[in-house]
């Protein structure tokens, strides 16, 4: 599975990329699926109205489709945690149309 992290205003680090790879890429690999690849981007809001200023997107391309999730919370491991549950929720929905 390969998984590319980037970041917008916040830099990526170990810790953050070794935590994608643990949660995001163990829920794609549950599912057999292939070709299969992946591409998060994490970014920072730097408006002071918005409490949830961390938010991850994760976009999976799964055979000519796309699956692309975001979600949003103050603080980045949370908002991974969330996009990790979302994105396992639609590839299964995917999985079973297919």
């Amino acid at each position: 599975m390969d998984i590319k992290v980037s970041g917008r205003k916040v830099t990526v680090t170990d810790a953050l990329r070794n935590y994608v790879d643990e949660k995001i890429g163990g829920a794609l690999g549950v599912f057999d699926i292939q070709p299969m690849t992946c591409d998060v981007v994490l970014r920072v809001e730097k408006n002071r109205s918005n409490p949830e200023a961390a938010v991850c997107e994760v976009t999976v391309r799964v055979r000519d489709n796309v699956v692309r999730v975001e979600s949003a919370d103050p603080d980045m491991y949370a908002a991974i945690d969330i996009a990790a549950d979302k994105v396992t929720r639609q590839i299964r929905k995917f999985k079973t149309k297919v």
